[in-house]
C-alpha cells in the first residue's frame, strides 16, 4: 500500500452523537490514536489520519512505518478512537436547548459478514455511505467512545432492546444495575411458543451460584419432554428425531431439531432455561475467575467451545452453547479433576470471548511493558495472538531437570481410560486419519494433534503427569511391550473390544524420542471400505481406459504417488470391480487397511521373514487369477511381479514416485530388463488428493476473462509445442463440458462453521493415466526420457497430466486452483 495512490481529503470530520448532550470538542486533528480490529479479529494500535468514504480507504500510520498507509474498508471490522468524547455544556454547544440531559442509550447488535455479532450499548448512531458510527458509554461521568464499522464489514444493524430484554430506564446499564433491577417482561410474541420467557442474563458470581442452587432443586426433565411441554414440537416429531439420532450419536438432540428446522435456536434456549433451569450468563460482562481459566488449557477450551467462568472449591462453572452435551462435560471433568456445572452463554459468542479471557491471564502475568511497548500507543503494544501469550506463560520457568514422577497417573486409571476412548471416538466421528501423541521432557505438556484432510491441527494438551500412563495404556491396548522404550514398536488396536458399537481398527507406532520419552502415532483404519471404481473421481475418458486395462487377463498395473495419496484405496476399488465368483484374488499387504469379502488377504511380517517377495512366490503356487502387492520396495519384489504378469496373471501394486512417466524410469534404474518390463506393463495411474471446496458455503459466479486466461495458459503449457491446442479450441471444449449459458464459472468458498472457516472440506482425487501403447512400449525398450514418454502418451492415447486433470476439477467446482498448484507440479 502506498499513500499516494489516491488523494485523501483533509476536510473529514468524525460525526457527533445525535440527540445527546455531546459535541466534538475540537475539529479533527492530523491524526488520532485508535485501535483497529482486522478481518480475523486481531487488534492493533495505530494512528488514524483520515477516513475516505469515496475511495473506501482509511489512512493509518503504525509505529513501525514512517509514512502513512492505505487500509481498505474490506480489510478491517472496526476502528475505535482511544480519546474519549467528553460531555459538552448545553448552552455552549451548537445544539438546541431542549436536548434532554439524560443519555438515550440503546443496545446495538451489528451482524458482521463473517457470521459473528458485535454487541454493546450506544448513545445514538450515525450511518452514512461510509458505514456505521456508534458511541458506546465509557465511564460514569458521561464520556463516550467513538467506534466505526465500514459497510463492507457488516450485513445488518439492530438497535434497541431485543424480545425478552427491556431496559429498566434510559441510562446505560451497569453491572450493579443489572443485578439489582429485574428485567420487565415484553409483550408476548406471536407464534407456537406456549410460554413467553424473559431471560435474565447474570453478570455477578453470587447471583450465578444462587441460580445454580435453584436449578439443583428443580425436578429432572428430558430435553424432548421440555420441548413438548412448551408446545414447540409434537411427540411424533420427537420420535422421528430420536430415531435419526441413532445414526448420528455424536449430535445432541437439540442440535438435530435445530438443523431439521423444527425449532429455532432461540426456542432451544427458552426450553433449556424455562423447563430445565439452566442459568444464562452474560459472558461479556461476567467477571471471569482466573483460577478457573488456569485450570483449563486454552486449546482444550477452544476445542470444546466452553468458557470456564468460576471455581468454587472443587466445582467449576463453564459457559456452553448446549449444556446438555454430557460427553463434553465428562471430558472437561477429567481435565480439571473435579465437578463441572454448565450454564448457557449469552452476550457474545464463546469463540470470540475465549481469546479475550485468556489474553487477560497473559497480560496480568507478563512483565511490565518496555518503553518500546509504550511507544506503540496509549494502551501499549498491539495485541498478539492470545495462544502465544498463554503458551509463553505456561512455558515460563519450566525446569527440565525437575522431578516428574510426582503425581503420575497409572495406566489403569479409569479417567485416563475414558479420555483415550473418547479421544478415539471423537477422531472417528470427525473423519481424522491420524492421531499424534507427542511427549515433552520435564514438565512440558503432552500435546495431541489430529490430521484431517492431510492437515495437522492441535486437539488438546495434557499435564506432564499423564505422559507415561497414556503411552503405557496405548501399548497395552495393542499388545506391545510396555517395558521396551529404547526402540520403535508397531501394533494394532481392535477398538471394538473397548467400544463394541464402534467397529474400527487403529495401526499404532511408538517411537523413542529424546530424554528417554516415546511418541505414539495412530492411524485410524475406520474408513476401510472399498469405494466403487466409478466413484473414484476419474474423468469419463480415464475411467473407460482403466476399465479396459484391468479387464485384460494378464499384465501389470501400477498405482503411484506420495504417501497418503490414496493409492491403496484406488487398488481396492479396482479389486472390488474384479472381485467376481470366477476369479481367485490374492493380496499381500502391510498392513491390511481395507478388507473385502471373498478376497484372500495376507498380512506381511518382515520380523519373521514373511516379505512381499516371499508372499508373491507363494501366491504363484496357489492358482491365482489376480495378485495385489501392497508395495514394490526392492528389486526382488519387482522382478517376481514382472514374472507373474508375464506368466498369465494380472498383478496390481503401488510405488512411491512423483509421476507415471518417472515410474517407468525408476523401475528400469532398479535393474529391470527393459524388454520384459515393457511387455509386462499395461498402465500406470498416478494420483494426488486435493482438498475440496466446502459444499455448504461454496458460491459461484461467471469467471472473469483474466481467470479464464490464467487457466488456459496453465493447461496448455503442459503440451509439447506441436500438440498444443489453441486457446479458442480449448475454451470451446471447456464451455461445452463445464460452462453455463456460454460462460465458464468461477467457484469460491469463503468459509462457514461446517468447514471451520477454511472454505475447504473433504478431499478429491486428481489422476493421470499412462496406458502402454506400441509406441510407448518401444520407447521403454530404448530407455527413453520421461518427457518423451509423456509427449508420446499425449499424442497416441490422449493422456492428460495431473495438473491438467486438476484444472478440469477446478472448472467443475470441486477444488481451487491453489490446491491444484500446491499438490500437482
Amino acid at each position: 500500500m502506498t499513500p499516494n495512490d489516491t488523494l485523501i481529503p483533509t476536510q473529514f470530520s468524525w460525526p457527533a452523537p445525535p440527540y445527546a448532550n455531546h459535541a466534538l470538542a475540537a475539529p479533527w486533528q492530523d491524526s488520532e490514536a485508535c485501535e483497529v480490529e482486522d478481518a480475523s479479529g486481531r487488534k492493533s494500535s495505530v494512528l488514524l489520519i483520515c477516513l475516505n468514504s469515496a475511495d473506501r480507504v482509511a489512512l493509518i500510520q503504525t509505529s513501525a512505518t514512517s509514512t502513512p498507509m492505505r487500509l481498505r474498508f474490506g480489510r478491517f471490522r472496526s476502528i475505535t478512537l482511544k480519546a474519549l468524547l467528553k460531555p459538552a455544556d448545553v448552552a455552549a454547544a451548537d445544539t438546541p436547548v431542549d436536548v434532554p440531559s439524560y443519555r438515550p442509550s440503546v443496545d446495538y447488535h451489528v451482524d458482521l459478514t463473517d457470521g459473528t455479532v458485535a454487541r454493546g450499548v450506544t448513545v445514538g448512531h450515525v450511518e452514512n455511505d461510509g458505514g456505521l458510527f456508534l458511541f458506546p458509554p465509557a465511564d460514569e461521568f458521561g464520556s463516550l467512545r467513538r467506534k466505526f464499522f465500514p459497510r463492507e464489514a457488516y450485513k445488518a444493524v439492530r438497535l434497541g432492546a431485543l424480545i425478552g430484554k427491556v431496559p429498566a430506564d434510559h441510562s446505560a446499564p451497569t453491572q450493579a444495575h443489572a443485578d439489582e433491577t429485574p428485567h420487565q417482561p415484553a409483550e408476548p410474541p406471536h407464534g407456537k411458543l406456549a410460554e413467553n420467557l424473559v431471560v435474565e442474563e447474570i453478570v455477578a458470581p453470587e447471583r450465578l451460584l444462587a441460580a445454580l442452587d435453584r436449578q439443583a432443586k428443580m425436578p429432572a426433565i428430558k430435553m424432548g419432554e421440555a420441548l413438548i411441554a412448551l408446545g414447540l414440537i409434537t411427540q411424533e416429531q420427537l420420535n422421528l428425531t430420536l430415531e435419526k439420532q441413532t445414526q448420528e450419536r455424536t449430535v445432541p438432540l437439540g442440535e438435530l431439531l435445530v438443523e431439521s428446522g423444527l425449532i429455532s435456536r432461540k426456542d432451544l434456549v427458552i426450553a433449556l432455561v424455562r423447563k430445565m433451569g439452566y442459568p444464562v450468563v452474560d459472558i461479556k460482562n461476567f467477571p471471569i475467575d482466573t483460577v478457573a481459566l488456569r485450570k483449563v488449557p486454552f486449546l482444550f477450551a477452544q476445542r470444546l467451545n466452553a468458557l470456564p467462568l468460576l471455581m468454587r472449591n472443587n466445582l467449576m462453572v463453564v459457559a456452553m452453547n448446549d449444556p446438555t452435551q454430557r460427553a463434553l462435560l465428562d471430558e472437561m471433568e477429567f481435565a480439571v479433576a473435579g465437578k463441572v456445572v454448565p450454564v448457557l452463554a449469552a452476550g457474545a459468542s464463546i469463540a470470540k470471548q475465549l481469546p479475550l479471557a485468556y489474553e487477560k491471564i497473559g497480560l496480568e502475568s507478563a512483565p511490565a511493558p518496555s518503553a518500546e511497548d509504550h511507544a506503540a500507543g496509549d494502551d501499549g503494544a498491539a495485541i498478539d495472538d492470545p495462544t502465544h501469550l498463554l503458551r509463553s506463560l505456561e512455558e515460563h520457568g519450566q525446569d527440565d531437570a525437575a522431578p516428574t514422577h510426582e503425581g503420575q497417573l497409572e495406566q489403569s486409571d479409569n479417567s485416563l481410560v475414558r479420555l483415550i476412548n473418547s479421544m478415539i471416538i471423537y477422531a472417528y466421528a470427525k473423519g481424522v486419519s491420524d492421531i499424534h501423541v507427542e511427549t515433552q521432557p520435564g514438565r512440558g505438556k503432552v500435546r495431541i494433534r489430529f490430521r484431517k484432510d492431510g492437515i495437522l491441527a492441535p486437539y488438546m494438551e495434557l499435564p506432564h503427569t499423564y505422559r507415561s500412563a497414556m503411552v503405557a495404556r496405548l501399548k497395552i491396548m495393542c499388545d506391545l511391550d510396555i517395558s521396551e522404550r529404547r526402540k520403535a514398536q508397531d501394533g494394532k488396536i481392535d477398538f471394538a473390544k473397548y467400544s463394541p458399537q464402534h467397529k474400527l481398527e487403529l495401526r499404532v507406532t511408538t517411537i523413542p524420542t529424546n530424554h528417554g520419552l516415546e511418541d505414539v502415532v495412530m492411524r485410524l483404519l475406520t474408513s476401510a471400505k472399498p469405494i466403487p471404481m466409478e466413484k473414484l473421481g476419474l474423468s469419463d475418458h480415464m475411467f473407460k481406459e482403466l476399465q479396459q486395462v484391468v479387464d485384460r487377463p494378464h499384465g501389470m498395473v501400477l498405482c503411484v504417488g506420495p504417501t497418503g495419496a490414496g493409492k491403496t484405496t484406488t487398488l481396492h476399488s479396482v479389486l472390488g470391480y474384479l472381485n467376481t465368483p470366477d476369479k481367485k484374488i490374492w493380496t499381500a499387504e502391510d498392513p491390511i487397511e481395507i478388507t473385502q469379502p471373498k478376497l484372500r488377504q495376507v498380512q506381511v511380517n518382515t520380523k519373521i521373514g514373511w516379505t512381499f517377495a516371499m508372499a508373491l512366490r507363494s501366491f504363484l503356487r496357489a492358482d491365482p487369477d489376480v495378485i495385489m502387492v501392497g508395495e514394490i520396495r526392492d528389486f526382488e519384489t519387482a522382478q517376481i511381479a514382472i514374472e507373474a504378469s508375464l506368466t498369465g496373471h494380472l498383478v496390481l501394486s503401488t510405488l512411491h514416485t512423483n509421476s507415471t512417466t518417472e515410474t517407468v524410469i525408476r523401475l528400469l534404474d532398479m535393474g529391470m530388463d527393459p524388454f520384459n518390463f515393457a511387455d509386462a506393463l499395461l498402465a500406470v495411474i498416478g494420483q494426488r488428493l486435493v482438498r475440496k471446496l466446502c459444499a455448504n458455503c461454496r458460491t459461484v459466479a461467471d469467471a472473469s476473462d483474466d481467470q479464464v486466461k490464467e487457466l488456459l495458459d496453465d493447461y496448455a503449457h503442459v503440451f509439447p509445442a506441436e500438440l498444443r491446442p489453441t486457446h479458442k479450441a480449448l475454451l470451446a471444449d471447456w464451455v461445452a463440458r463445464f460452462g453455463k449459458n456460454g460462460r465458464l464459472r468461477h467457484y469460491h468458498a469463503p468459509g462457514c462453521p461446517k468447514c471451520e472457516g477454511a472454505g475447504l472440506r473433504g478431499r478429491v482425487g486428481v489422476h493421470e493415466l499412462l496406458v502402454v501403447t506400441p509406441q510407448i512400449r518401444r520407447l521403454i525398450q530404448t530407455n527413453a526420457r520421461p518427457e518423451q514418454l509423456l509427449h508420446a502418451a499425449m499424442e497416441s492415447g490422449g493422456m492428460r497430466s495431473l495438473r491438467q486433470d486438476g484444472i478440469e476439477k477446478v472448472l467443475a467446482g470441486l477444488t481451487s486452483i491453489d490446491q491444484v498448484r500446491a499438490n500437482c507440479s
